[in-house]
């Protein structure tokens, strides 16, 4: 019992730091000291990355979309529930990532980066990609949703042999989810590290509630 009240006082622990962090980050990005960083960023991400990876970065997006990151919430879910006889509502506390999510791209400004950097490939967008539609482009959602799924993922994952590769394979996902909006055009580095605090902030959150 001890233990478990500590694992959630350790884990509300991480989300307020995250949180925390993740203002102040917002602070600094709205005083735009980032402008230079970012766009040399993602110059140098699109020069020095192959394009054979068009085509998984941007089904990546549709991975990360909000229909889809729904569904992997909900399947999490139902897994744990009839397969672990575990009720993990706290999942559920992802929906936080969309008022701050919104909030971000009404006040913080920072402008998107210019279409001529765009490199998305397929031809159809998911409903939800046209729902928050902005100027600005600060905290990047699809790498929110990827850090709560990430953080709630590894907190499951049994530490065994085989959660090596189970571990590996979250940290991989998640690499190329960070890479791929910024390869892509679709959000500045500073974008995306405010996404992976938000959605990092959001998925201890959950556990707390675990």
């Amino acid at each position: 019992m001890k233990t478990a009240k500590r694992k959630r006082l350790s884990y509300l622990s991480a989300s307020i730091f995250l949180f925390l962090a993740f203002v102040l980050f917002a602070l600094s990005v709205r005083s735009d000291i980032f402008r230079n960083f970012d766009y040399l960023t993602m110059v140098a991400s699109q020069k020095y990355t192959t394009p054979i990876v068009d085509y998984p970065f941007s089904f990546l997006s549709i991975i990360a979309s909000s229909e889809v990151t729904f569904l992997i919430v909900s399947l999490i879910f139902l897994y744990l529930l009839f397969r672990k006889k575990h009720l993990f509502l706290g999942i559920f506390l992802y929906i936080l990532i969309y008022p701050l999510e919104l909030l971000g791209k009404l006040l913080i400004y920072h402008p998107k980066p210019p279409l001529f950097l765009f490199k998305y490939v397929l031809n159809f967008h998911l409903p939800s990609s046209f729902i928050v539609q902005t100027n600005y482009s600060f905290p990047s959602g699809h790498m929110a949703r990827t850090a709560f799924l990430a953080v709630v993922l590894l907190a499951i994952i049994n530490i065994n042999k085989s959660a090596v590769l189970k571990i590996t394979a979250v940290l991989t996902v998640t690499y190329f989810m960070f890479h791929s909006r910024i390869y892509l055009g679709e959000h500045w580095f500073s974008d995306v590290v405010g996404g992976l605090l938000l959605g990092s902030a959001a998925g201890f959150l959950s556990l707390v509630f675990w």
